[in-house]
């Protein structure tokens, strides 16, 4: 027997369906098939027939006693083949009143959340409600498009990250495809092995500057409308015609040739012309900026190399799955090598689409796609074209942030997926409602209680929504909460 009755349907309104409940210990108490348990609560699935005979599923989202009777509130999230075993969204019938309502068993289950592709190992980890159902996910969705993955800190976020890589790499060895992990808190090393990843240490890292146009560095540098652009755009046209990779500490002695070449000195001069110090005044904090960066050691030697090395060369070239980037660093330096290295990849994949596909995997994100921080707008630019037209020549991302409402909209509405730990922030909640599809609005409340490791998947990926328990990460990132153990420390008089 696959199911067993819980009540009869009394009441269908639009997508929700209210069902009395006959059978009180179908709701009350936990049924048990062979050594497997399973049980009705809010947020699990529950069926019901069709008149053509097919499998309607719904998601609990209320159970109530209503003095006389106990009342199943449900949403409809999509239809069950039991013929082709397969569950599809939405449904354009609906079942008739006084039609039963039962549990679903495992099987059923695990056909629902079964992984599209049977011949890919692809599973995030088990359904919640029964722990024996894996749920799937497709990964040319997955990774093709862009994944969000969201949750306060030490929900369990990263490990998440880490367990899906883990997983699919180990178990998908002969997949094309490598993740490329901006590491900004030093947490992924350890999380695997040599011959699984690849590691750059930021000193290592090499994204020559001459790779930017003219806009470009007018926005790197900060340069406003009037003099400073103007000045700018001929100082490198005279560099880079000496050298296609020209050096950056040309650059302000380049500068002051110009105001030299422009300033008119006499005092008798006429109106159109300026000053030597009116010239320098204009350009003034465009040099400031342009003096920070020259100043900077650590950051010119990844964007001023002369080596002739190339960090998307050496990604090309390895032949493992991951490859690490250390970008342990100021949020001025992160900005600009982000910039640097999401123009790169830009460059490279929308003209060798048919290549290995790329998923960037944006930890801390928050970090440099926050458009309401003027020195956040620089990295995000690129990641913004990414999250438009990256899917097209094979570039998808995973966007990882315990403060998603600090994100840009643009990009996360591209995610076309999402896992969501616990969220306990009022306006990150909101700010996630407004953005993602998820099927009903139980999910978003059930965020702020969700236990550590626990997640709603939800998105094109993934075959339901539903609450899953992620897969353990072997091993784990180094993202272990804090022991403060005050017995451990000495004692001073």
């Amino acid at each position: 027997m696959q199911y067993n009755e819980i009540g009869r349907i009394t009441k269908i309104t639009g997508v929700k369906v209210s069902t009395r409940v006959t059978v009180p210990t179908a709701v009350n108490h936990i049924g048990v098939e062979g050594f497997l348990t399973n049980y009705i609560s809010v947020g699990s699935l529950v069926g019901t027939r069709l008149v053509d005979g097919r499998m309607l599923i719904m998601t609990v989202e209320e159970i109530y006693d209503n003095n006389t009777d106990i009342i199943v509130l449900s949403s409809i999230s999509g239809i069950y083949d039991e013929v082709t075993e397969k569950f599809t969204f939405g449904t354009n019938t609906y079942p008739l009143v006084g039609e039963v309502v039962f549990k679903l068993w495992n099987k059923i289950l695990s056909h629902i959340f079964a992984p599209p592709d049977v011949s890919a190992s692809s599973t995030i980890g088990t359904y919640v409600y029964d722990s024996s159902v894996e749920v799937g996910y497709n990964p040319n969705v997955l990774f093709g498009k862009h994944l969000g993955v969201f949750g306060n800190t030490g929900s369990g976020k990263t490990c998440t990250v880490v367990s899906i890589i883990q997983n699919y790499i180990r178990n998908n060895q002969n997949k094309d495809i490598k993740f490329i992990i901006l590491d900004v808190n030093g947490e992924y090393r350890k999380a695997f092995s040599e011959n699984e990843a690849e590691y750059i240490a930021f000193e290592d890292l090499r994204f020559h500057h001459s790779l930017l146009s003219n806009p470009e560095y007018g926005r790197l540098f900060r340069a406003a409308e009037g003099v400073q652009y103007p000045a700018l755009k001929d100082c490198i046209g005279e560099l880079r015609a000496q050298s296609a990779n020209w050096s950056l500490e040309d650059l302000p002695g380049r500068i002051d040739q110009w105001v030299q070449e422009n300033a008119y000195n006499d005092k008798y001069g006429n109106k159109d012309h300026f000053s030597k110090n009116q010239i320098s005044g204009y350009l003034r904090t465009m040099c400031l900026r342009i003096d920070g960066i020259v100043e900077d050691s650590e950051l010119m030697g990844v964007i001023n190399c002369h080596d002739g090395k190339q960090t998307v060369d050496s990604i090309l070239r390895t032949n493992k799955k991951v490859i690490i980037l250390d970008l342990q660093v100021s949020s001025d330096s992160l900005d600009i090598v982000v910039y640097l290295l999401f123009k790169a990849i830009y460059e490279y994949k929308s003209h060798n689409r048919e290549t290995t596909h790329f998923s960037l995997v944006l930890e801390e994100a928050h970090r440099y796609i926050n458009t309401d921080s003027e020195e956040s707008r620089l990295g995000s630019y690129y990641i913004d074209k990414l999250s438009r037209e990256g899917r097209k020549f094979g570039v998808g991302l995973i966007i990882a942030s315990q403060i998603p409402s600090m994100l840009a909209y643009e990009v996360v509405s591209q995610c076309n997926s999402v896992v969501m730990h616990k969220i306990t922030s009022k306006r990150d909640m909101e700010f996630l409602r407004g953005v993602l599809r998820v099927s009903n609005d139980t999910f978003y409340l059930q965020m702020s209680a969700l236990e550590k490791q626990c997640a709603i998947v939800c998105g094109e990926a993934f075959p339901n929504d539903s609450i899953v328990r992620v897969r353990d990460a072997k091993p784990l990132p180094r993202s272990n909460d804090p022991v403060i153990d005050d017995s451990s420390l000495p004692f001073e008089q």
